[in-house]
Order: C-alpha cells, then structure tokens, then sequence
C-alpha cells in the first residue's frame, strides 16, 4: 500500500476536504480547476533529478530476519525451580484499587514473559524469584501518564498466583521447525524465501524513496501562497481525527501524545506544521493535475476501493467520501506521472 508523502489515506482524506478540488456531484471524471499563479506558482516539475536508491540485501540481513523468526517461536517447559528473568510464569491475578477490583486488572492462567515489560512497573520484578504454588502481593503504582485516567498515578495491589514457571528454549533452524511454523519445507527453501521476500521489500522501499525525492523536490521548487484560514482548516481536521483516536482509546489528548513522548502544547504545535506542508503539497498536487490534465475515472476509484478492502466505491465513499478518495487517487496519479518524467543522476 502507497502512502501520500506527508499522512497516510486517512490524513490526505481529510486535507482533500478541506482544500478542495473543483468536483462536481456526479462527474464520471473528476477534474482539477485551474489553480491561480496568485496561489501556486509551480517550477520545474518535469526532467526532475533524482539519486536512484539500491535494493540490496544481504546476508546479514537474511540471517537476522530468520532469527527473528526463531525468538518468536521457542520451545517453553515447566521447570521445578524460582523464577528468573527470561522465564515465563503461568499466573492468576486480580488487581485492586481501595480493595476493589478494577476493570481490565484481573486474568487467570496468564504467561508473562519475566523482562517483557508488558506489565507495569515492578510488576514483572515482584514475580523474579517466585516458585510454583506460591501467592503474592505486590504494591505498585501506575504511572502519571497512564490512558485510563481513573488509575493513572493510583496505588494498586495485585494479587498473584504462580501456577507454574516456565524456561523457554531458544527455537533450532532445522527442516522440522521450517515445516512447522512456515509454508516452506526445507531449512534451503525458507532462507531462499526469507532473501525473495527481503528483496521486494528493499525494491517497494527504493521506489517509495523515489517517489518522495521527486515529488518533495517539486514542492520545494514551488511557491504556495496559503491563509491562515486554510491551514487552520486542515489544522482542525487533523485534531479531530487524532481526539476521535484518543477517545477509541477511552483517553483524553493529554494521555495519548504522551504516548509519542510529548505533551499537548508541543503535539499541538508539531501538527500546525505537519498540516501547513500537508496543505502546501496538495495545493501542488492541484495545480500541476490542471496543467496536465490530469483526471481521475471511475476505474481508478474501483482500484481504490479494491486496495483498500472495501466492498465497493459506494461503500468507500460512505465511510470516507468521494472528495477524499478522488484527492487520494489524483496525488497519487501526479506522483507517478512525476516519476515517469523524472531522470536518474
């Protein structure tokens, strides 16, 4: 799946709404009106240079993928002994807050890898050294920034009980292991698959660097007079979208942009800039899809449609709308026609 060069579909959706594209309810094709030098005031877009990026792989690379592949699946046995970092406990627990169980703190027959840090804090740490049969429990405190806001900063008690440990066994690369966990049968066949499958990623990774080399390089070579007004708009959009996330999530704003490690003030002010790049880039988009002609038919919003999994353009269209999906396709038919007129250095 292509992505636009700033946001994904979802982001180009909502600028597309807000930017706007000269459309017509109805129209088999959607044409771009022509765009106002006053607003856009294209440079050189065509015969634009551009560093070729290799796709190599090797065999480093091959290796590394395969380990990967062996660490997901190791061979775990119940071990009579305390246990240790690596080990995987089997667990019951039911987590309190005043003495009352909260939501989402209770689970039995659980496998928590020791080291994992899948629990909070101290939790992980409290079981190191526990055997079979033995109940504990373990006082901690969630974290400020924790998403459910009735527990973050809280002290809770976790009630535990270890039904067994567990040592997991680094998993062998053999023929039995291939058939097992792959759709190859030979430990040769995988690795070779393993190679063809790291080769098209390098090659899709290559062609996406060109794509943004070429299309960024024409934006930067344009002049794009925007309001306020306009990039407040996509502003808008975009914090919509990110506060129907955060609400998904059972969060507010705070909680989530702490989860990319910022508070709202800087989140707020990192999205007014990716939203005004973001408006500046379509504005683009538009004006050399006007000078060239550029449509967009109702089979590429059948292709769109089917990339992206839904049951029909109708269907697409309800759960985006035509405006959104039509931007979606012309920035990508202007991205390749930049492309097919780009010129390796």
């Amino acid at each position: 799946m292509r992505k636009f060069i700033t946001i994904s579909l979802c982001g180009l959706l909502a600028v597309a709404a807000m930017t706007g594209c000269g459309k017509k309810d109805g129209d088999t094709n959607t044409t771009v009106a022509a765009v106002s030098e006053d607003k856009v005031k294209l440079g050189e877009y065509k015969g634009v240079t551009y560093t070729p990026v290799k796709a190599e792989v090797t065999d480093e690379e091959v290796e590394t993928e395969i380990q990967s592949m062996l660490d997901a699946y190791p061979t775990v046995n119940e071990v009579d002994r305390a246990a240790k970092e690596g080990d995987v406990v089997n667990i019951d627990y039911v987590g309190m807050k005043d003495g009352v169980a909260f939501d989402g703190g209770t689970a039995e027959g659980y496998d928590l890898k020791l080291g994992s840090g899948s629990f909070i804090d101290g939790f992980e740490d409290g079981l190191i050294g526990a055997v079979k049969g033995q109940e504990l429990s373990l006082n901690l405190t969630f974290p400020e920034n924790y998403g459910a806001e009735d527990l973050a900063g809280q002290d809770v008690v976790f009630d535990v009980t270890v039904n067994a440990v567990k040592e997991s066994i680094p998993a062998e690369l053999n023929d039995e292991f291939v058939q097992s966990y792959t759709d190859y049968d030979t430990v040769d066949a995988y690795r070779a698959g393993v190679r063809e499958d790291l080769q098209e990623a390098a090659e899709n990774a290559a062609e996406n660097q060109k794509e943004a080399d070429v299309f960024l390089k024409v934006v930067d070579e344009a002049t794009v007079n925007l309001t306020d007004d306009e990039i407040k708009a996509v502003y808008d959009e975009q914090y919509a979208m990110y506060e129907e996330q955060a609400t998904a999530y059972g969060m507010d704003m705070d909680a989530m942009v702490s989860l990319y490690g910022m508070d709202l003030e800087t989140f707020q002010s990192q999205l007014m800039i990716q939203a005004e790049e973001a408006a500046k880039q379509q504005a683009v988009v538009d004006a050399i899809a006007a000078a060239e002609g550029i449509t967009v038919t109702d089979e590429d919003r059948q292709a769109l449609a089917d990339e992206f999994g839904f049951e029909s353009v109708e269907d697409m269209n309800e759960q985006t709308s035509e405006d959104m999906a039509d931007d979606y396709i012309l920035s990508q038919k202007v991205i390749d026609f930049l492309v097919e007129n780009a010129v390796a250095e």
